[in-house]
């Protein structure tokens, strides 16, 4: 991940387009009712300043691992009080452009399937300095 020092006024653009990777296909006849699931929320834009926030809520989950450009940013063992399992960072951190950011969450054991992988992008943006009318 790149990192920049620089605290000018950005904006975060998150869109939060979740494909379930690494989900196996049915089987005929087979009751797929029961499998476990998880759903990604994403803030769609920050400003610097601000933090940027991806949620992952769904059921027997035992961690959500986050990357943003391949890099893991952190784990989440524990969901929050509200059921999320939660990461949020700085929108500063990111340099300007486009970055592929993912949530892989591990289902409890003996789940089919036992993970699934989602997608999302962060597009963080110089923001638009305003015009001199004067």
């Amino acid at each position: 991940m790149q990192l920049t020092k620089h605290r000018s006024m950005t904006m975060l653009a998150a869109t939060a387009t979740a494909l379930a990777v690494g989900a196996a296909p049915a089987l005929a006849g087979e009751d797929d009712d029961d499998a476990p699931s998880a759903t990604l929320r994403a803030t769609q834009g920050c400003v610097s300043g601000d933090r940027a926030t991806a949620d992952v809520t769904g059921d027997e989950i035992n961690a959500v691992a986050f990357f943003v450009d391949g890099d893991r940013l952190r784990t989440v063992r524990t969901p929050d009080a509200r059921g999320r399992f939660r990461i949020s960072m700085d929108c500063s951190e990111l340099s300007l452009g486009a970055h592929r950011a993912s949530a892989v969450v591990q289902f409890a054991e003996g789940s089919s399937p036992a993970r699934q992988t989602l997608r999302f992008q962060i597009t963080r943006v110089r923001q638009g300095s305003p015009r001199f009318t004067g």
